[in-house]
């Protein structure tokens, strides 16, 4: 592996460079990787009045299972608790990243190149803070994309969230009557 795909596989973009996400995923990273899994991304997020770690988790070749999920949740836990980077009472769920991927790595815009995302800005470029096409890959410092208007290259800097969107496929239509 090149040194810049290593230092791109550690960028990672908009609310994971949060402090509390940081000091969550440098807890979470060892056990995931221990046991053959991929650390996909960490989200904090609220339900009502509760805050809620949602930790993603993957598997390299044929995905993750609900066991594997239940498998490192008490180990997580644990390294969390020992770390404490969430001060308040909070809900963890460890789960697979879903059809709507979020993308949180320099690297996942590489890997998933081809594939339609949804980009969100934390400050308009051109006028806009949101971005939906497809993935044509990294450049540098930015992400490439083709949306229906042209091609865009967004600065990773200005990324805050990012998924690739999930195609449901066409709608099925109604037969006449």
């Amino acid at each position: 592996m090149s040194e810049e795909r290593r230092e791109n596989d550690r960028l990672v973009i908009g609310g994971a460079r949060r402090p509390v996400i940081e000091r969550a995923w440098a807890a979470v990273a060892p056990i995931v990787e221990d046991v053959g899994l991929d650390l996909v991304g960490l989200e904090l997020g609220r339900e009502g009045h509760r805050p809620v770690l949602w930790v993603f988790i993957d598997r390299p070749e044929g995905g993750v299972t609900i066991d594997d999920c239940a498998r490192v949740h008490p180990e997580i836990s644990a390294a969390l608790d020992v770390e404490d980077p969430i001060t308040e009472p909070y809900e963890l769920r460890v789960s697979s990243p879903g059809l709507d991927r979020p993308l949180v790595r320099a690297t996942d815009f590489e890997r998933f190149a081809g594939r339609e995302a949804v980009v969100q800005l934390s400050e308009p470029l051109g006028g806009r803070r949101k971005f939906t096409g497809v993935i044509l890959g990294l450049r540098t410092d930015a992400v490439a994309l083709q949306c229906s208007d042209g091609e865009h290259e967004v600065p990773l800097e200005l990324i805050h969230r990012a998924h690739l969107k999930y195609d449901v496929g066409p709608k099925p239509t109604k037969p006449k009557s």
